[in-house]
């Protein structure tokens, strides 16, 4: 009876330490670490979707804009405005302001809301959920036989797998491009959420779930290959300096002149007429080019944005 029970208690230890060796978590390294990329300047404003898929919700995980807000607020790459709950509290505030209801001196009204370069629209595409058995445990199951061989022998070892897109479309010339990320648990390492340096706080499933963690990483991985896209073109210059000039509108009739303050007239611009500012000012004058491609100079006074 002491020899049954002492063999029971080592099968019982195996099957626990197997169980742990395919479940545990190992500890990073700092090669194996996923790490959120980095860079030198700011690339613009940037507002962030959830995409329509909702491939997330299969797993039991929030809709993915917050964790990139902080993977992006940690890569410093760009500067997030607001465009879900948190606006619609901001817009509670000035309605407040509008009405009257708000402190002297508060300093809230229109023309504050700092404009989005860019939008960037996040999804999970596909993602794997899978375990095997492992071969140990099989062999081991094999030895021990009866129903704890059989407990010991499906002991698996998990493969688990997600893709993701990131969609980054620019909000002046609406130019987009798009990247997918891979990951899965085989080929990385990590000791918690250290990869997020400890903004994983509030993310839910994505810190403390397994598949959470390899999703977090595919969105590294598509964010970061977004970030070295960004990078082989011209990101000297901020998005809202390299866009185009937008066009304006006259307000009432005014002449289109060969040079600032004056000149020869080359075209009486009517009412309405939509001119496209070149960049160059002399104080009030604009050297604009109208429709026709004539290119001159026009009072500001007589310009407004066209809508």
């Amino acid at each position: 009876m002491r020899r049954i029970f002492k063999t029971l208690a080592v099968a019982v230890a195996l099957s626990a330490g197997l169980a742990a060796q395919a479940y545990a978590q190992p500890r990073a390294t700092e090669s194996t670490t996923p790490q959120v990329p980095r860079c030198t300047r700011n690339l613009g404003s940037i507002s962030i979707q959830n995409g329509d898929s909702a491939g997330w919700s299969y797993y039991r995980l929030q809709p993915p804009a917050g964790l990139l807000r902080v993977v992006i607020q940690q890569s410093g790459c760009f500067t997030v405005v607001e465009r879900g709950a948190g606006l619609d509290a901001a817009m509670r505030e000035r309605d407040l302001a509008s009405g009257g209801q708000l402190q002297r001196g508060s300093n809230v009204g229109a023309g504050q809301i700092r404009a989005a370069d860019y939008v960037l629209l996040a999804d999970v595409i596909a993602q794997d959920n899978n375990a095997s058995g492992g071969a140990v445990g099989a062999a081991l199951g094999g030895v021990i036989g009866g129903r704890l061989g059989g407990v010991i022998g499906g002991v698996g070892v998990r493969s688990q797998t997600a893709q993701t897109t990131l969609a980054l479309t620019n909000v002046r010339t609406t130019e987009s491009f798009a990247t997918e990320g891979n990951a899965t648990n085989r080929n990385f390492t990590w000791g918690g959420v250290g990869f997020l340096g400890g903004g994983g706080a509030g993310l839910g499933g994505y810190t403390d779930t397994e598949i959470g963690r390899v999703v977090t990483v595919a969105f590294i991985d598509a964010y970061t290959q977004m970030v070295n896209q960004l990078g082989v073109l011209d990101t000297s210059t901020t998005a809202a300096a390299a866009a185009p000039q937008r066009a304006y509108r006259t307000t009432q009739a005014t002449p289109l002149r060969s040079r600032a303050n004056g000149g020869q007239v080359l075209r009486n611009l009517p009412a309405g007429a939509t001119v496209y500012p070149s960049g160059e000012r002399e104080g009030m004058w604009w050297r604009v080019t109208d429709e026709n491609d004539n290119e001159g100079w026009v009072n500001n006074d007589f310009l407004q944005p066209a809508q």
